[in-house]
């Protein structure tokens, strides 16, 4: 049910609205617009239908005003093409007595409510309190379907940030913060796809903790973790913002190494082995072996060619004493 509005709040309300009278008589639109200032502040005139609709399309108006007879363009076919822009916004229309018919056709437009001239200054304010009560729940429901709007949108952006966060979750590594397996096999296809495409360099390195079972079963797998999360940190200080690390399983890590040839690649690996080398932590040292290959588009036809090149050098590593590293040039 719409508010029943006070002569104080329906002044107070109107105050805001912004209006549109028409009107071509100028004495009669001079002595309407005395009785409107009653209402309103913001009231902006014309003197025909052709000018009023004009001005309707420059600017904003809550509540158009209008006597039906006019030049150029009458009243009501000024409201038929208002209609055609903003079917809601209400439309007073002010008439003589003896102008039924086109009253009647004014109704057919969808008119909100007509004055019988001359105004009478009671009608006129029981007019526009009507009116204006149903503008007023009008904004009211606006307002309220923006903010429900809002609401939904930053809604949806909470989901959707908390999703991303889930995914990213999923794609870590519990221990060390590393990107894990399922990750590798989501990014490794496209960066290899990417450096075919543009025809630029990408290399692998293939990581292994060597002897880490002895290192669990003599010192415990609390000291085997935090080996492993050492090399993790040390992956982190060493290599650059773009190469990706992976925990690849167990003591076995990847880092794939975007805009890389096989020099750039060989670099990284020797800085790893060499901040490991000499690194003694938790009362023990340990060392790793690295298996180094580059992205040959003839020979490897997807990731799982290339990762099957990294492991034999990774074996060829390990096979031939351990703590090296071996380059698979792919010849």
């Amino acid at each position: 049910m719409y508010k029943k509005f006070s002569i104080t709040e329906l002044v107070s309300f109107t105050k805001s609205l912004q209006i549109l009278y028409v009107e071509d008589n100028q004495e009669a639109r001079e002595s309407f617009l005395d009785l409107l200032k009653n209402f309103f502040t913001d009231i902006v005139t014309a003197v025909d239908g052709e000018e009023g609709f004009k001005k309707f399309q420059s600017k904003h108006f809550d509540l158009v005003i209008s006597d039906i007879r006019m030049p150029k363009l009458n009243g009501i076919e000024m409201s038929k093409k208002i209609r055609e822009i903003d079917c809601t916004i209400p439309i007073i229309i002010a008439t003589a007595h003896k102008e039924n018919d086109l009253l009647l056709e004014s109704i057919e437009v969808g008119t909100s409510a007509y004055l019988l001239k001359p105004i009478n200054f009671k009608k006129l304010e029981k007019v526009l309190k009507q009116t204006c009560e149903k503008i007023y729940y009008m904004k009211r429901l606006e307002e309220y379907e923006a903010s429900l709007e809002e609401l939904v949108r930053l809604r949806t952006k909470e989901l959707e940030i908390a999703k991303n966060r889930l995914e990213e979750m999923n794609n870590r590594d519990p221990m060390t913060n590393l990107y894990n397996r399922r990750y590798f096999h989501d990014v490794a296809e496209n960066l290899l796809k990417i450096s075919k495409r543009e025809q630029k360099p990408f290399s692998l390195l293939m990581i292994d903790i060597d002897r880490f079972k002895n290192i669990n079963d003599t010192y415990g797998h609390l000291i085997g973790d935090q080996v492993i999360k050492l090399l993790a940190e040390t992956f982190q200080q060493l290599i650059r913002a773009s190469d990706i690390p992976i925990r690849f399983g167990g003591e076995e890590f990847i880092i794939l190494l975007p805009n890389t040839d096989i020099e750039g690649a060989l670099s990284i690996a020797k800085k790893i082995q060499t901040y490991i080398k000499p690194k003694k932590d938790l009362t023990i040292s340990f060392t790793v072996s690295i298996g180094v290959v580059e992205y040959k588009p003839i020979i490897d036809t997807n990731i799982d060619k290339l990762l099957h090149r990294a492991d034999k050098a990774l074996y060829e590593a390990k096979r031939s004493g351990r703590n090296k590293i071996i380059v698979d040039k792919g010849a």
